[in-house]
């Protein structure tokens, strides 16, 4: 985009009557001075009044807006946001432009047994306040690209790294700022590492293993535990940020054994180096190493590994089946999977989706159990039991955690996050 004129965005629908119609006048109203905005159907069949009543309510005016296709419009886009799945797979070539899909659900679709239009405008009221809440972030909100979301993750998680602490030390500017002050993987701002690791399933014993410092509060469960890890075994740990799930696996396999942790974030790697010498002063075992490196293109050799732990760090790749096939790739025949993360119950919100913050604290990246279980499947992984619990999702919202408060007010009215998230036990076996 040129540097000297607006951002140029279409909101595509299929009638070009109702979320497209909204999401151009929002983006009129609040966001003029950085946004060119328009709005298009794939097929136009007229403005829906209550949509024009909805906005109208909120101030913003669209009674003069036009039911459109694409082709009426002649302007250069920069991104095409699909705001409903039809237009997402019938959306038309636009060169030059970024596709990018935002779903809204469908008002009408809503509202089609309401005994009045009344009735109607609570589902109309809810869909248009999505829809501003998305507009508000943008350009930011706009979904990334592999590689930006890789940064984005990076900076964030350098950050908790370099602060030392989960607690929200990081500046309020970082992309960081949230995930640091409780959210997610990133922990409640009001419970300690130590307290919040004990509530998801780590014994003191294990805890006593740790190092200071090592247990930042990134855990979602508890990997060792689900991979009754042997004496012996070699184990990789994906994304072991500052070792700790690196220094419980370690206590396990003995000296005989062996724990490799990868991370892709320098400071990390750093951080869970120095506890190195600590742990091995007081375990007595020399028996774990910290590598760089991307969890989609692991530092590991094939068939090398006996187990591969991970602690909610899948959801934050932007290429998740490739993680599954680096798993399936570098383990033994024979060698388990014992992995926990999030993943959705539900589609969440288009202003959830799209939240840096929520990226960063393990949400807006995660994706479906089914999905999950797919992609271990298709890895060549065999015997994938993914076993979802609602109970931490719970305790997260029961302790006002910032994060998922604010994923509660985006929700619909009656429902909360544990009806769309939950914390997720992965295991597989490497035939």
């Amino acid at each position: 985009m040129a540097a000297d004129r607006r951002l140029r965005i279409l909101f595509l629908c299929t009638g070009n009557s109702c979320r497209s119609q909204m999401a151009e006048g929002w983006a009129r109203a609040l966001k003029g001075g950085e946004i060119e905005a328009y709005s298009a159907g794939t097929d136009p069949h007229g403005l829906n009044p209550l949509a024009v009543r909805a906005m109208r309510e909120a101030g913003v005016d669209i009674s003069m807006h036009r039911s459109k296709r694409p082709d009426e419009i002649a302007v250069a886009f920069d991104f095409v946001v699909t705001v409903c799945g039809s237009a997402d797979e019938r959306c038309p070539a636009f060169p030059g432009a970024r596709v990018v899909h935002v779903g809204f659900d469908d008002p009408p679709r809503l509202a089609k047994d309401a005994a009045s239009d009344d009735e109607a405008m609570t589902h109309y009221r809810r869909v248009r306040d999505e829809i501003r809440a998305f507009v508000e972030r943008l350009p930011s909100a706009l979904p990334r690209g592999a590689d930006e979301t890789r940064e984005t993750v990076r900076e964030g998680y350098a950050r908790i790294a370099e602060s030392g602490v989960w607690s929200g030390s990081a500046p309020a500017a970082s992309t960081a700022s949230a995930c640091c002050a409780g959210g997610g993987c990133c922990g409640p701002s009001n419970w300690t590492p130590e307290e919040l690791a004990q509530a998801i399933g780590y014994t003191q014993g294990e805890l006593a293993h740790a190092p200071e410092g090592a247990n930042m509060g990134l855990s979602c469960g508890n990997p060792t535990a689900i991979a009754s890890l042997r004496p012996g075994e070699t184990v990789l740990d994906l994304g072991a940020g500052g070792g700790f799930d690196c220094f419980i696996a370690g206590a396990k396999v003995g000296a005989a054994g062996r724990v490799i942790g990868v991370d892709m974030t320098p400071e990390m790697v750093t951080k869970a180096r120095r506890n190195i010498a600590s742990y091995a002063r007081e375990s007595g075992f020399e028996n774990i190493e910290f590598r760089l490196g991307e969890i989609e293109n692991l530092p590991v050799a094939d068939a090398s590994v006996d187990v591969v732990i991970s602690n909610c760090v899948l959801n934050l790749s932007p290429d998740k089946p490739r993680v599954w096939r680096e798993i399936a790739r570098v383990l033994k025949p024979g060698g388990r999977v014992a992995v926990s993360d999030l993943a959705l119950l539900a589609e969440l919100p288009a202003s959830v989706r799209t939240d840096l913050e929520a990226l960063v604290g393990c949400v807006a990246g995660a994706v479906t159990v089914a999905e999950n279980r797919a992609h271990a499947e298709s890895a060549g992984l065999s015997e994938v039991r993914v076993d979802a619990k609602a109970s931490y999702i719970d305790a997260l919202t029961d302790w006002n955690d910032p994060l998922y408060q604010r994923i509660m007010l985006a929700l619909p009215v009656g429902k909360k996050p544990s009806d769309f998230i939950a914390s997720v036990d992965i295991v597989a076996v490497k035939p």
